[in-house]
C-alpha cells in the first residue's frame, strides 16, 4: 500500500537529472553562495541522519535478540512467546485462534523487518547502486535502496499472500469471504502472514518518523494509520479474509511502482516509462475497480451473508457484529479509497505531462529530491 505519494520523480526521459548519468553531484541553482552552502550543509546532515538510522537500527535489533536469548535462559516460556504462534486449538494439527499474546510475535516481526531492511540498504542495495549502476549521488543511492527494499518485501508478501489466496475457499468468490463467519480457525501459515503484514505497517510508521521527513509525510502517515487500524481491527473481529484480499491486490501495485523508480535511478529512462504505464494500468484495475467492487460487496452483501453472526442472534458468540461495527470498517475502507483517489489525481497530472512531451516527474517531489 505504500505507493504513489512516495514517488518523487518516477522517470527522467533523458536521465540527465540523475547523478548516475554524469557520475557527479548535480548542480543546484541558488541565489547566493550562502544559500548554496546552506543546502550543502542540509544534504550532509540528511546523509549522516540516514546513515545513523541504518546503523542504530541494526544495533538495536541485534540487541533485542541478544536480550531475548538471555531472558529465554531464565524464563523460557515467556521468551518462547516471541518466536512461536500462540492459541493453537487442542487436538488439531494446524489450527489457531487469535489473542492478545499474538502481540509478542508482531514485535519480533517488526524487529526482524527493521534489521533486514537496514542490512540490505547499507550492505547490499546501496553498493549495487554505486558499483553496478554508477549512482554517485548519496540521495539517489538512498532512494534506490529504499525502493529495492520495497520491491523485495512486497514481492515476498505478494507471493506468500497469493499462494494462500489460491488455496482458499474464497478464491475468486467474494461471498465466501463472509459465509460461515466468524472465521476463527486460522492455519499457521495464514496467521503468520497476517501478523507479518501488521508488523510491516507498524514498522513503516517507525521508519517514516525516524528518517528524514519528506513533503508527503502527513499523507503517508494518515495512510499507514488507517491501514494499521484496518489490519488490527479485521484481525480482532475475524474479518481476515477481506483483509487478505485487499492486501494482495495492493501489493502488486507496490511491486510495479518500486520497479519503475529503481529503473529511473539506474538511468533506464525508456524502461522506466514503460513500467510506469504498466503500473498505471494495474493501479486503475486493482486500486479502483477491484477495490471498489470489494468495498461495494462488503457494504451490500456482507450483513446478509453473516446474518447468523449478528449480535443477539444466538448465545455464546465468540464475535458478533452490529451495524455500527460494520459502518466503522466501511468508513475506514472508504477513507483509504479517498486517499487513493487523491493519489490518482496526481498520477493523471504526471500522465498529462508525459503526453505533452515532458518527463514523468512527480508533481509531489521535493525540489532537491534528485540531489
Amino acid at each position: 500500500m505504500n505507493t504513489t505519494v512516495r514517488q518523487r520523480q518516477v522517470c527522467a526521459t533523458n536521465g540527465t537529472n540523475d547523478a548516475s548519468s554524469t557520475g557527479a553531484e548535480p548542480k543546484v541553482a541558488t541565489k547566493s553562495s550562502g544559500s548554496k552552502e546552506t543546502r550543502q550543509k542540509l544534504r550532509k546532515s540528511n546523509k549522516k541522519a540516514v546513515s545513523k538510522v541504518d546503523r542504530y537500527s541494526m544495533i538495536l535489533s541485534c540487541t533485542f535478540f541478544v536480550v531475548l536469548y538471555a531472558v529465554g535462559l531464565v524464563f523460557p516460556e515467556w521468551a518462547r512467546k516471541f518466536v512461536t504462534l500462540q492459541y493453537k486449538y487442542p487436538g488439531t494439527v494446524d489450527a489457531y485462534d487469535i489473542g492478545f499474546d499474538d502481540a509478542y510475535v508482531v514485535v519480533t516481526c517488526i524487529v526482524v523487518l527493521v534489521l533486514v531492511r537496514s542490512f540490505l540498504l547499507k550492505f547490499v542495495l546501496k553498493p549495487i547502486a554505486l558499483n553496478r549502476f554508477n549512482v554517485r549521488s548519496q540521495k539517489s543511492q538512498q532512494r534506490y535502496a529504499e525502493q529495492g527494499w520495497s520491491l523485495v518485501y512486497y514481492t515476498f508478501s505478494w507471493v506468500y499472500g497469493f499462494y494462500l489466496y489460491y488455496k482458499s475457499p474464497y478464491f475468486l468468490n467474494c461471498d465466501h469471504i463472509y459465509l460461515e463467519w466468524p472465521h476463527d480457525y486460522l492455519s499457521g501459515t495464514f496467521k503468520l502472514y497476517y501478523l507479518l503484514q501488521m508488523a510491516s505497517w507498524m514498522q513503516q510508521i517507525l521508519v517514516l518518523n525516524a528518517e528524514e521527513k519528506r513533503k508527503d509525510f502527513w499523507q503517508m502517515f494518515a495512510h499507514h494509520i488507517i491501514t494499521c487500524l484496518l489490519s488490527m481491527g479485521s484481525y480482532y473481529y475475524y474479518f481476515t479474509r477481506i483483509g487478505h484480499v485487499i492486501l494482495i491486490i495492493m501489493d502488486v501495485v507496490d511491486i510495479l511502482l518500486s520497479s519503475a523508480k529503481m529503473l529511473k535511478y539506474c538511468g533506464f529512462s525508456t524502461a522506466c516509462d514503460y513500467m510506469f504505464a504498466v503500473f498505471l494500468v494495474f493501479w486503475v484495475l486493482l486500486r479502483h475497480i477491484a477495490y471498489n467492487y470489494i468495498f461495494y460487496h462488503a457494504g451490500t452483501k456482507a450483513p446478509g451473508l453473516m446474518a447468523n453472526g449478528q449480535c443477539g442472534f444466538s448465545e455464546n458468540q465468540k464475535r458478533c457484529w452490529t451495524p455500527f461495527i460494520i459502518d466503522v470498517f466501511l468508513w475506514l475502507l472508504g477513507g483509504l479509497q479517498v486517499i487513493t483517489i487523491i493519489w490518482m489525481f496526481l498520477i493523471v497530472k504526471v500522465l498529462i505531462k508525459i503526453i505533452r512531451g515532458g518527463s514523468a516527474e512527480d508533481v509531489r517531489s521535493d525540489e532537491d529530491d534528485t540531489d
